[in-house]
């Protein structure tokens, strides 16, 4: 038994003659007939008698009707599922960010995203880089958004989109008198900054050393997210990527271009062994675009 069959056999049963189910099938009514022959014999018992030219099913035809409906509603539902995945209304992402941008940036993505997407299933979290790197090349992950490339042999990392770093102050700072920072004006200041050993702590030291400055760091944090916070607190001051600080509404930061060579980055990584479905392409190319395309500058 197949479902070509079974389709066969339920058009004559709907439509009464093999002519109408030949006409809404659009083949010959000599092949509904064979077909429908076919079928009998390999069922061993008949689905209809010819009765006065017309044609009558069996009390067989009617069971069997009836408990393939079910079939036909899961297969239509399936049609319409790979429909629906064709056209990404469907399916499941699974990301992981950094947590700069996974506090930021990404909430703002996913949200806009399942607004045209409500049947899309999305698992979310933020790692630490490390962690990031071991679940993607693991392949439970369908992408990674992080400040840096990832390098590694099993994953394919590419850099998507760079953007300027700003200096974040709180309101009321001296220094927001200033139209542009540069690294030499942070001296004395309460700077929050990073680890030279983080991915954004490479970054924000490099800004410095390229023009002869040496951070005087008073608190030090991982992300550009958390220095944002205790900008917005007061603790003091920060260069922090702009990305991070269009992502989120601080309320207490006065923002300035930071003068620098350097920039922040957002990556996109995903496994070498599993390519990006087109879920994800959409989700990368249409919707992450959307969330961080305010352009950096005062506040």
């Amino acid at each position: 038994m197949n479902l070509r069959q079974l389709e066969i056999f339920r058009a004559v049963m709907q439509t009464g003659s093999t002519k109408n189910a030949a006409r809404l099938l659009s083949i010959s009514q000599p092949a509904v007939s064979n077909m429908l022959r076919q079928f009998e014999d390999q069922l061993g018992f008949k689905l209809f008698e010819r009765i006065g030219g017309r044609l009558r099913a069996t009390r067989e035809a009617d069971v069997l009707l009836d408990r393939s409906e079910q079939l036909f509603a899961n297969f239509d539902a399936v049609q319409e599922l790979a429909e629906d995945l064709r056209d990404t209304q469907a399916g499941t992402l699974k990301i992981l960010a950094s947590p700069s941008f996974g506090q930021s940036v990404i909430p703002q993505t996913i949200a806009a995203f399942l607004e045209d997407r409500p049947n899309v299933k999305i698992g979310f979290d933020t790692p630490t880089h490390d962690y990031i790197v071991d679940l993607l090349n693991s392949n439970q992950a369908d992408f990674g958004i992080t400040n840096t490339p990832i390098d590694h042999p099993g994953i394919e990392s590419n850099i998507i989109r760079h953007g300027n770093l700003i200096c974040a102050l709180p309101t009321g700072h001296p220094l927001t008198n200033k139209k542009t920072i540069r690294p030499r004006d942070l001296r004395g200041a309460q700077l929050i900054s990073y680890p030279r050993s983080s991915p954004v702590g490479l970054i924000v030291d490099e800004a410095f050393r390229e023009v002869g400055e040496c951070q005087q760091v008073q608190v030090n944090v991982r992300y550009f997210v958390t220095a944002c916070h205790l900008v917005e607190a007061g603790a003091g001051v920060a260069v922090v990527d702009e990305f991070t600080k269009n992502g989120e509404k601080f309320t207490n930061i006065v923002t300035r271009p930071f003068k620098t060579k350097q920039q922040a980055k957002i990556s996109l990584s995903h496994s070498r062994l599993r390519p990006l479905s087109r879920l994800a392409k959409e989700f990368v190319e249409n919707y992450l675009w959307r969330a961080d395309r305010a352009d950096p500058g005062p506040a």
